[in-house]
């Protein structure tokens, strides 16, 4: 059984916290009390957005981009050690949700938010880091370990290894009893 990505749930669990504190601002900005509390969570909705919008790459197996998230990518790549420590993403998000908690439409925001900075602390406790999908961390060698596929191929599912299938000659001769 695999280990548990957590920063995975905790991105998730952040980025619906963020639609739900916009959506409970906007809602809490039409007749509510403490309009400023409002304000506020669509001010911190939209930052936890465009905070967790990109996702982070996974340790194994492929990690699917959202749309467009290449370009929010190379913002949070450049903020460095603040956006990519999930320690600091901790603080950052329960701190975040406190004041959302005194008004009635974006209580749900706030207390999502908390349940995922808990998960963010427990994903830095186990040693997890941001890392970006599109963009190399470890310069040139990375590049190397890339397989490039420039053919379709050759063969219909279900195929064999490719050291196991025999060689074929990439041009066929006259004499080939091959050719029809």
């Amino acid at each position: 059984m695999g280990q548990i990505e957590w920063a995975m749930w905790a991105n998730e669990q952040a980025i619906i916290s963020g639609w739900v504190m916009l959506t409970g601002g906007i809602i809490g900005l039409t007749g509510f009390n403490r309009l400023y509390i409002a304000a506020y969570s669509v001010a911190a909705g939209i930052f936890i957005i465009l905070l967790e919008y990109p996702r982070g790459k996974r340790k194994k197996g492929h990690t699917i981009e959202r749309r467009y998230q290449k370009y929010m990518t190379q913002v949070i790549h450049a903020c460095g050690a603040i956006t990519s420590n999930y320690y600091i993403r901790f603080v950052l998000h329960l701190l975040l949700c406190v004041p959302a908690v005194f008004q009635l439409p974006t209580i749900l925001g706030a207390l999502g938010l908390f349940i995922a900075s808990i998960i963010y602390f427990v994903a830095a406790f186990h040693g997890e880091k941001w890392q970006p999908v599109g963009i190399s961390t470890q310069g040139a060698t990375s590049s190397s370990n890339q397989t490039v596929i420039t053919q379709p191929p050759s063969q219909p599912p279900p195929r064999a290894p490719a050291h196991a299938r025999p060689k074929r000659p990439s041009q066929p001769t006259e004499g080939d009893p091959t050719i029809l």
